[in-house]
């Protein structure tokens, strides 16, 4: 009697696969939904997404754990684009400039976001924004060592003080208070006036 023929395993790349295509349409439906509806329901995303809501929560077994996902997506675009911006380059005032501007150009997708993210503890908002913050600190201090930003308090406040600046900047914008031609500019002056050297306390 010939031996019988031991079954292949099942490939398990496939699957892996799958779950990635789903993982991926499911954040990016849930950036979608969110943008319209910072309330959406999980059931509108999976929806959106073209899965299952039990597809959904196998991925994310709760609302605030799949927020959680497309904000550090959101946030490593942003540091992402951050990085091709060089911050070590030229002068430190000039780099943050352009690494503002680039920064927000890529944030204009992640208004929404930004919004349900002013809602975090303080812990967890800056938890998940090291990605930006470790592009940022070394120019801020490098700025400080070269006299173009004041340096009479620590790297950590300004970069307190620029997050939140960009955050009130996208909130003036979703309410309608700032035009959208004007809010970078306001946004990228009132930073570089903020970390000046010469600025009043």
């Amino acid at each position: 009697m010939p031996p019988r023929a031991t079954p292949s395993p099942s490939p398990r790349r496939p699957r892996r696969a799958d779950a990635e295509r789903s993982v991926a349409a499911i954040l990016d439906a849930a950036l979608e939904g969110l943008a319209g509806d910072p309330d959406v329901s999980m059931a509108e995303i999976a929806r959106r997404a073209g899965v299952s809501r039990a597809t959904t929560y196998v991925h994310f077994p709760t609302r605030e754990a799949l927020v959680t996902a497309v904000t550090e997506r959101a946030i490593a675009d942003v540091a992402a684009i951050l990085a091709t911006a060089d911050p070590a380059a030229g002068d430190a005032a000039d780099a943050l400039r352009r690494v503002l501007r680039a920064a927000w150009r890529e944030l204009d997708r992640f208004h929404a976001l930004v919004a349900i993210n002013a809602r975090l503890p303080r812990e967890e908002f800056h938890r998940l924004h090291v990605p930006v913050l470790t592009h940022l600190a070394p120019l801020i201090a490098r700025g400080q060592q070269e006299g173009a930003f004041r340096a009479d308090v620590p790297v950590a406040w300004h970069l307190s003080m620029l997050l939140a600046i960009v955050h009130a900047a996208s909130g003036e914008l979703r309410a309608g208070r700032v035009a959208a031609d004007d809010v970078e500019g306001v946004m990228v002056a009132t930073v570089l006036g903020a970390v000046g050297a010469h600025a009043t306390a």
